[in-house]
């Protein structure tokens, strides 16, 4: 790749870490998933957080700083759990049944004590991610989406946040930014 590339890339990437940062939406869901984490962890529920490939990757980092620490060591501990770890459960449900409710499934049964259903997908329109926010719903959970530009309007989800982009590595980057900045707030607790 050129350095023209490489410079006409991080000119989008700033272009759209602009655009959130001028935006009322990116700070509103900040606040309001961080609160709903608080909640969460006031009822004693517990997040669950879920993707595909590098949503999935970013499912069990933002899941690991919530339960391990952000910045602080001695910070205050948060209830969550990223869907994508458990591999003899993924691996078994998807040969044996199907791909599309491996989260599903795993929220139907751990039901009870979620207060907080966290999909990421930066299509908005993964199946398994669609199904789980479903059923979240239906089981009076919380649900959060965070997604692209591209993904459609879902009654089911409360707060869909929407990166202003249809490029997979640049809604991956700001889908970061989106949870530390959330990690970042819970640090005041």
């Amino acid at each position: 790749m050129s350095q023209k590339e490489n410079l006409n890339y991080l000119e989008r990437v700033q272009k759209t870490i602009e655009l959130i940062s001028n935006s009322s939406n990116f700070y509103e869901t900040v606040s309001e998933v961080s609160e709903s984490i608080i909640s969460c962890d006031y009822l004693n529920k517990i997040a669950v957080i879920y993707g595909n490939g590098g949503s999935a990757a970013d499912a069990q980092h933002f899941s690991a700083e919530l339960t391990g620490t952000y910045l602080r060591k001695d910070r205050k501990t948060f209830k969550s759990i990223a869907l994508t770890t458990d591999t003899s459960f993924i691996t078994a449900w998807s040969n044996d049944f199907e791909f599309a409710s491996v989260f599903s499934r795993q929220i139907k049964a751990l039901s009870s004590n979620i207060g907080l259903s966290i999909g990421m997908s930066t299509s908005g329109k993964s199946e398994n991610i669609i199904e789980a926010l479903k059923l979240s719903n239906n089981l009076n959970i919380k649900t959060v989406l965070i997604t692209g530009e591209k993904c459609p309007h879902y009654d089911f989800v409360q707060r869909i946040f929407r990166v202003p982009s249809s490029e997979t590595s640049i809604i991956q980057t700001v889908t970061q930014i989106m949870y530390h900045s959330i990690c970042n707030e819970l640090e005041k607790v």
